[in-house]
């Protein structure tokens, strides 16, 4: 195990990135939040903020105007406005899985505009102080009512060169959890790219013991997992179905252990030794009725221990369900991620580690993932204090 997690954290110790010199060109610093008087306590705490952090905050997409001396086809000026785009698709058909859309903040009163402040207060006192001094670069922040990815609820959302917050996070549960998470998936991910090499690659080297092809063992995420693991969905449902018979079995044999053990006794009464035997006997028969059903339980059982997701390095499955029948696939890249990120901020290494200490593919992506976080500067400690 510790060799295996030796060599793995070799990898990312000999990554590396080169740099080019580029050439500064004289580019117009939009994201710039300028103090006015009469601010109200939603624009005065942007302004706090973008001092304190150098982050500016945005409640509108379009944030300025410049005249570059455009002219339309009457010869009037036509100015250039600079919009923030959450959308990464900068044509007019974008795939409708992946559209992002939203609503923008209603500011046309104090009331509705004070809503902002909740989250303003979070991003002060945790999210943006998180990232103070990390590795990770935000270039700016828009706050939108509601945003949707597709038809999917997205209440943080990394954009084109803009990190998008939706207040209607505040009306699901524990929203501050829901922020901290999503923040932290949303801004990590994207930021250490060039360090997950090794972690996912962890995934990769356990699925060649499988009969799937080399290509597509590459390109494992998001995958069907029977792919990897042949009639995994059907042997995992008998199997769930069939633990309620072996619990019954198990039940049962503990009750006619109970009976034999008290038919061993001289001081019985013929009705007692009668309610004994009877006792034996059904048991027995519930015994033979439930190893009916359990045909072929310890083959099935067997296999899917012996190709579950942690023994390939997955914490878990994607699934979906068509027709009443569920599958299963490989998580998504992005989402194995969130879940070992979130099982960092859950557990210290040692809790972690007893946890899976049958699985030492995870246990390696668990160091590994906490070593790429430690190296891009978070302060893990903290932020496990800090996050809900």
């Amino acid at each position: 195990m510790r060799k295996l997690i030796y060599i793995l954290l070799i990898g990312v110790f000999i990554a590396c990135s080169g740099e080019e010199t580029l050439t500064p060109m004289e580019v117009k610093n939009w994201y710039v939040i300028t103090p006015t008087e009469n601010m109200d306590e939603v624009d005065d705490m942007i302004y706090r903020l973008y001092e304190k952090y150098d982050l500016a905050i945005f409640y509108k997409d379009t944030i300025g105007m410049e005249d570059r001396g455009w002219k339309d086809e009457n010869g009037d000026p036509k100015f250039y406005y600079e919009v923030l785009r959450l959308d990464y698709d900068m044509t007019e058909i974008a795939n409708i899985q992946t559209k992002i859309t939203f609503n923008k903040v209603d500011v046309t009163n104090p009331e509705s505009k004070a809503a902002m402040m909740p989250l303003l207060k979070l991003l002060n006192e945790k999210l943006l102080a998180w990232i103070d001094g990390v590795d990770v670069f935000i270039p700016a922040i828009l706050i939108v009512q509601d945003m949707e990815k597709g038809t999917k609820p997205m209440y943080v959302y990394r954009g084109f060169g803009v990190l998008g917050f939706a207040l209607n996070g505040y009306e699901q549960s524990n929203p501050d959890s829901l922020f901290q998470r999503a923040f932290l998936h949303e801004i990590c991910y994207g930021a250490l790219q060039d360090s997950l090499s090794s972690f996912q690659s962890v995934v990769t080297k356990a699925f060649e013991n499988t009969s799937a092809s080399p290509a597509i063992i590459k390109e494992c995420w998001g995958v069907n997992y029977e792919t990897f693991v042949p009639s995994y969905a059907d042997r995992l449902l008998k199997v769930n179905n069939m633990q309620s018979y072996y619990d019954m079995k198990v039940l049962y044999m503990g009750k006619k252990e109970e009976a034999l053990a008290q038919l061993e006794r001289d001081d019985l009464t013929e009705t007692e030794r009668k309610k004994w035997e009877s006792e034996v006997n059904l048991a027995n028969n519930v015994i033979a009725a439930m190893d009916k059903q359990l045909d072929s339980y310890d083959e099935y059982k067997a296999y899917v221990e012996q190709n579950c997701p942690e023994n390939f390095g997955l914490l878990a499955l994607a699934t979906y369900k068509s027709d009443g029948k569920t599958y299963y696939n490989v998580p998504t890249a992005e989402n194995d991620f969130a879940a070992y990120l979130d099982a960092v901020l859950d557990y210290d290494k040692e809790e972690f580690m007893k946890k899976y200490e049958a699985y030492p593919y995870v246990q390696a992506r668990y160091t590994l993932m906490e070593y790429v976080l430690k190296g891009a500067g978070f302060n893990l400690e903290r932020i496990r204090a800090d996050i809900k």
